[in-house]
C-alpha cells in the first residue's frame, strides 16, 4: 500500500522555466486559486483535487484517512489565497504509508490514481480542456522546511489530445522546487512532441515526491498561468539552416548549428525521439548558448533520432545517426 501511495504522490506535482515566446499569457481554470470550496467534507480548490480527496477514494483503506495536507493560506501573494501544502503524517496510516505529502493537481482525480506510476507523468492524471500551445508555465511559491531541498518538491505540466480513445502528450514540463522564504517567480518550459494543439491541460503540485517526505516540508502556491506561445507551423528558415554534426556521429555527440538564426537555436526547446517515436532526450533553451549546441546520444543505442526544435516560430526536425 505505501508503494501505491507513492505512486500517487509522485503523479501529483508541476513545473516552470521561459523559451523566449512572446508575453502573452493564458489563464488556467482558478489558477489564482482565490476560490475554495466544501466537497466530501474537505475545502479544496475549485477546478483542482487534492492528495487528501484521492487517498480517500481507495476502497477501505481510504476510510481510514484523516489527514488534510492541502489548505487555503491567507498569505497569499495577490487575491484572497494562496494554496498551502504540508507534508503530514496520518495517525493511522503514517505507520504503513509514511509521511503524505500536500499536493494539489489540476481537474478530477479518483481513486485509479495510486496505480499511476512514479515517473513524474501527469498527462493521464486530472485535466481540463485547453487548446492553446503555451511555451511554458510560470507560477509563484514559496517552499520552507528543514529538509525542503531534499524532499524534492515539484512542478508538473502536460499537454495531451485524445484520438479514437488514445490519450496522445503533445508537451510536458517538470521542475524540482528549491527552498524559498519568499515569494518566487518560477518558469518551466513546456517541451513538445507533436505539432499538433491539445484538447486538455494537466497540471499538479506536491510538498515532496522523495521516497521517504519530511514532515513539515510546506509549499505555497499562487498565480498560476500559461505563459507565451508556440506555433504549429514549420519554421523553414530555421529547418534551412540548421545543421548537426558529425552526423553520422561514431561517439554520440552532435553539435548543432543554424548560420543566420542562432538566436533561435539557443530559444528552442530541443527534443529527440527514437525510431518508435519514444522522447529519449531533452533540453530546455539555452540563452547561454554561443552560437551553438551540444546534443549527447551516448547513452542511446545505434540507430535513426529525429530531433525536433520548438521556438515561438514554429518547428523544425532533423533525421540524426547514432553510430
Amino acid at each position: 500500500m505505501k508503494k501505491r501511495l507513492l505512486a500517487l504522490a509522485a503523479s501529483l506535482g508541476l513545473l516552470a522555466a521561459s523559451s523566449g515566446a512572446s508575453a502573452q499569457t493564458t489563464a488556467v481554470p482558478n489558477g489564482t486559486l482565490d476560490t475554495w470550496i466544501t466537497r466530501s467534507a474537505l475545502e479544496v480548490p475549485q477546478s483542482w483535487s487534492t492528495i487528501d480527496e484521492a487517498i480517500k477514494q481507495v476502497p477501505v483503506f481510504g476510510g481510514f484517512y484523516s489527514t488534510v495536507t492541502t489548505s487555503k493560506d491567507a498569505g497569499s501573494r495577490t487575491g484572497a489565497f494562496a494554496a498551502r501544502l504540508e507534508t503530514k503524517l496520518d495517525p493511522l496510516l503514517g505507520s504503513l504509508v509514511g509521511p503524505v505529502p500536500g499536493g494539489i493537481v489540476l481537474g478530477a482525480v479518483d481513486a485509479t490514481a495510486v496505480d499511476i506510476a512514479d515517473d513524474l507523468d501527469v498527462s493521464a492524471v486530472g485535466g481540463l480542456p485547453f487548446t492553446v500551445r503555451p511555451a511554458s508555465m510560470q507560477f509563484y511559491y514559496k517552499l520552507t522546511g528543514t529538509n525542503a531541498l531534499a524532499d524534492s518538491a515539484y512542478a508538473l505540466v502536460a499537454l495531451t489530445r485524445t484520438v479514437g480513445g488514445t490519450v496522445q502528450t503533445i508537451a510536458s514540463g517538470s521542475l524540482r522546487l528549491t527552498p524559498a522564504t519568499a515569494y518566487t517567480l518560477s518558469t518551466v518550459p513546456l517541451q513538445y512532441t507533436s505539432s499538433q494543439a491539445p484538447d486538455s491541460i494537466h497540471i499538479a503540485f506536491a510538498s515532496g515526491l522523495a521516497g521517504f517526505p519530511t514532515v513539515g516540508t510546506t509549499l505555497v502556491v499562487d498565480d498560476v498561468v500559461m505563459n507565451g506561445t508556440v506555433a504549429a507551423t514549420r519554421n523553414g528558415q530555421l529547418a534551412a539552416a540548421l545543421q548537426a554534426y558529425p552526423n553520422p556521429s561514431a561517439s554520440g555527440l552532435f553539435t548543432l548549428s543554424a548560420a543566420g538564426r542562432t538566436t533561435e537555436l539557443s530559444s528552442a526547446s530541443l527534443t529527440v525521439l527514437d525510431a518508435l517515436g519514444r522522447v529519449v532526450a531533452q533540453q530546455q533553451p539555452d540563452t547561454r548558448a554561443s552560437g551553438t549546441r551540444t546534443l549527447d546520444l551516448r547513452q542511446q543505442p545505434a540507430g535513426l533520432y529525429t530531433l525536433r526544435l520548438d521556438t515561438p516560430n514554429g518547428f523544425a526536425v532533423q533525421k540524426l545517426m547514432n553510430k
